[in-house]
This record gives C-alpha cells, structure tokens and sequence, in this order.
C-alpha cells in the first residue's frame, strides 16, 4: 500500500513538473523561479532568506561550473581566515557566523552559472528595478501614515528585535534606513542605465523610476547612501555619458550635493534625523574599532568581535545591536585584522581590473555595474550596509557577476581566435 502512494506522489510530482514546463516552457520556467526569488529578496529582509538557501541548495546539490576566479578565491580564502580568527579569539559566535561567509560563496557560483551574458544581467537589473518601484511606494505610505496619523508602522516590530528606533525616517521593506537609502541609491544607477534604452515608452518608465528612487532615498534620510550615490553617478556617467543625456546626469549630481551637505537642521525637518548627533555617534565608533584595531591588529577579533568585544572599547557609544563599525574598511580591520584587510582589497582590486578588461571589449553593462561597485565604495565611508541579507546579497550577486562575463567574453574570443585561424588555413589552402 505504501509503495502504491509511493508511486502515485511521484507521478503527481512529475505531472505537476510536465505541466509547468508546457506552461511556461524549460527557459520561462527559470525564468519564472527566478522572478519568485527576486521579489522574495526586495520583499523583506527575512523572506531573502529564502533566495539564499535555494542559491546555496542549488550549488552544493546539483550540477554546476565552478569558476575558479579571483572572486571566488578571494572569498573562499576570506572565509576560511574568518574560521581560524573565531578558532584564534575563542569565539564561537564568530566561527558560526563565518558560513554566512561560505554562503555568499555559493551565491557568487549561483549567480556565475545562471547569468553569464549581458542579456542575462539586464533581465535581472529590470526586474529589481521595478520591484523595487513597489518598495518606493510603499514607504510613501509609510511617511504618509507617520506625518497625518503619527503612526510608526514598524515600531512594534522593531521595539521586539531590540533595534534602535530612528523616528520618521523611511524604513520601507529594509527594516533599516540606511539598507534602505543605499538600496535605492544603486536603484538610482540601474535606472539611469536602462535610460538610455532607445524605446520612448520604457524611457519614460525608467525616468519616472528615477525620480521615485530620488525621492525615497531622500526620505531615508541617509546622508551616506547619498555621498555613494555621488560617487556612483561620478563613476556612471564617466563610463557611460553621452551628451544628449548630460542634463539628467548633472540635475541629479547637483541634487546628491545638495542634500549630502545641506545644513544638517534644515534635514532633520523633513526626515526627523538628527545628523550631527549620527556623525558623533559613528565618530566614537571609528575610535573604540581603532583601539581594537591597536589590541588585535593581525588577526582581529572575529566576525562577532565588535558585538561581543565592543562595549570596553566604545563605552558610551556602543549598543546592544551594533554588528558593524559603519565603515567597510574599519569593520572589516576589526574583525579579521589587517590578513582579512588584505584579502578584500584584492578581491575589489581584481574585480576593477575585470571592469576594466570588459570596457576594453564593449561590455555595455560595465558602467552600470562600476557604478553599484562606487555608490558601496562611496556609503562604505560611514556604513557597513553589505551586513544586511538585502544589500549584502546585492553586493555579492553585482561583483559575482564581473567574473560569469569575464569567462563569457573569454570564451568568446577564444571562438573568434579559431574562427580566424580556420579562415586563415583555408586561405593558406586556397
């Protein structure tokens, strides 16, 4: 009888599976999985969790190419250092967390093995940026409720989680205004990209895009998403400008200064947050990771270490919450020394040698991706946003997807190079 079920579970299964795949056909159906995934990830920061263990299932149980590039060393490496500095501080925390290390590296195969072409890249960059019009909407509503109502939607959630409570500022899905401001700042440079699009009716679509995408990041009230929006802009338009479209490139540059140096008062009365009181706090961090820096400067003091370690060196300035030293550089020191320093700066610096390889070979999405790589460099000055599932998962999946067009563009000239050499014996034959 058992068996009887057995069978007829499997035959449900796979009916099910011929359906789909009449339905949607084998690419559409990827396709459609994929859409599922990319939705889950701009919905919350929760359900990205979601996206991350299919990614991760995928690589480690079924059949895919391991590239063995600079970024998949790097973070392989950086993974195993984070093992053996949570083994060296004694900490556990620190040894578990360094899988989310591992993770990520299954995300980087993932996305290598499935968008390895330009086409691909587009495809996914469209749908974030369209999902992501749904996250700018829906934090219109929020700051609507908080100003007529003085209602915080997410207060209750997050007076649960222990998370510091900043006011009004505009949280949307990201359940941080910081991960939310640096969200949309790289919206900003994926929108000004497909601008560029010849059809009128989608200019117009991503146009619209633009200005939503300004607007929520403004609402965020986060100063450093705008100082790496600057830098992305920078980045873009010196990769990609054309003139006819220098006017939208310098209205928003003169925008992003303005708001990145506005009086920190005239802010606080649209956005609620106080930003020299942000800049104090963030300044007595960078001081209490220094002097651990100074205490544990080979190794650090693990990926844990400034949660676990951090109230004796930031006295009045640490909370309960703080992961992070709000800044890249100083976190990253922090935490794996100047060993895991080293092994970032060399995962980024062969990721803009790539960048550079792939403009020398007309690689059209290079200037967008340039440009997500600065707006991190550039909010990375005063934040650490890569922590959070949403952001950190953007940021592995863009540097990821650096290498899978590296090797496509390598196979492609490999291809030309015999398509020359038969054409040169035939000629030879001739």
């Amino acid at each position: 009888m058992s068996l009887v079920l057995r069978s007829n579970n499997v035959k449900n299964r796979d009916n099910f599976k011929y359906t789909l795949l009449i339905l949607f056909g084998k690419i559409h159906l990827r396709w459609f999985i994929l859409f599922i995934l990319i939705l889950l990830t701009v919905m919350s920061p929760y359900t990205t969790i979601i996206p991350i263990i299919y990614m991760t299932y995928m690589v480690l149980f079924k059949k895919v190419n391991i590239y063995k590039n600079h970024w998949n060393i790097g973070l392989f490496i950086l993974f195993i250092w984070a093992l053996i500095v949570g083994i060296i501080n004694y900490s556990f925390s620190s040894f578990v967390t360094s899988f989310a290390l591992f993770i990520y590296l299954c995300v980087s195969i993932f996305m290598q093995n499935y968008f390895n072409n330009e086409n691909k890249v587009e495809k996914l960059c469209m749908y974030l940026v369209s999902f992501s019009i749904l996250a700018a909407i829906f934090g219109f509503i929020e700051k609507a409720i908080y100003v007529y109502f003085d209602i915080n939607i997410w207060y209750r959630f997050l007076e649960i989680k222990y998370q510091p409570i900043v006011n009004n500022r505009m949280y949307s899905f990201f359940g941080n205004p910081n991960v939310a401001g640096n969200w949309f700042a790289i919206m900003i440079v994926m929108s000004l990209y497909f601008f560029n699009t010849k059809s009128k009716n989608t200019k117009l679509y991503y146009q619209v895009a633009t200005i939503l995408f300004i607007i929520a990041l403004y609402l965020t009230g986060s100063r450093g998403a705008f100082i790496g929006l600057l830098f992305g802009i920078f980045t873009f338009y010196l990769l990609k400008g054309r003139k006819k479209d220098m006017w939208l490139f310098i209205t928003i540059f003169i925008i992003t200064c303005a708001v990145t140096f506005m009086p920190s008062q005239i802010l606080k009365n649209v956005t609620g947050h106080n930003f020299g009181d942000s800049f104090i706090n963030r300044l007595g961090i960078w001081k209490g990771c220094l002097k651990m820096i100074k205490a544990k400067p080979i190794t650090g003091w693990g990926l844990m270490g400034i949660t676990d370690n951090g109230a004796q060196f930031m006295k009045g300035y640490y909370y309960a919450t703080l992961y992070h030293g709000h800044n890249i550089w100083i976190t990253i020191t922090t935490s794996l020394g100047v060993i895991g320093l080293g092994i970032y700066a060399y995962m980024k610096i062969s990721l803009f040698r790539d960048l550079k390889t792939l403009r020398s070979r007309n690689c059209r999405v290079v200037p967008m991706l340039a440009g997500i790589q600065a707006v991190i460099i550039g909010h990375g000055l005063v934040d650490f946003t890569m922590i959070a599932p949403q952001t950190g998962l953007l940021f592995i999946a863009s540097s990821a997807v650096i290498g899978s067009l590296i090797k496509q563009n390598n196979n492609s000239k490999i291809d030309d190079n015999s398509e020359d050499s038969k054409y040169e014996k035939l000629s030879e034959i001739s």
